[in-house]
């Protein structure tokens, strides 16, 4: 997965733990901020990445987010899992993904990678 796809997902749990005037997120492995906004809610996501020009959205199924991301022409699904914890599935590259909330700090754990991605 690619690391603006990361950011996405973790925008839309922000949004989703924080409600959508959390406009932005803290990319600890970029050291910026990533230019993405939009709106998430229990039922759809629907984001804009600026920097690509890129759609990111998608709707909740009851069970879990179908989103697609039109850059890459990819699905990805996003679940809550339990308080404040996700999990999904990125179909680009067949691999998992989990993410968990504590405090205001969104951690990232790319099971592609077996990385770790912070961001806030």
């Amino acid at each position: 997965m690619k690391q603006y796809q990361r950011a996405a997902l973790a925008l839309v749990v922000a949004k989703l733990e924080f409600g959508n005037h959390k406009s932005n997120i803290y990319d600890y492995e970029e050291s910026d901020y990533p230019q993405i906004s939009g709106t998430v809610n229990q039922h759809e996501a629907k984001l804009f990445d600026h920097h690509r020009s890129v759609i990111v959205e998608g709707k909740n199924t009851g069970r879990e987010f179908n989103l697609y991301d039109y850059g890459h022409n990819e699905f990805i699904s996003l679940k809550k899992k339990g308080i404040k914890k996700y999990e999904g599935y990125h179909y680009g590259n067949a691999s998992y993904y989990e993410i968990t909330v504590t405090g205001t700090n969104i951690t990232f754990y790319d099971c592609d990678t077996g990385e770790y991605y912070r961001f806030t």
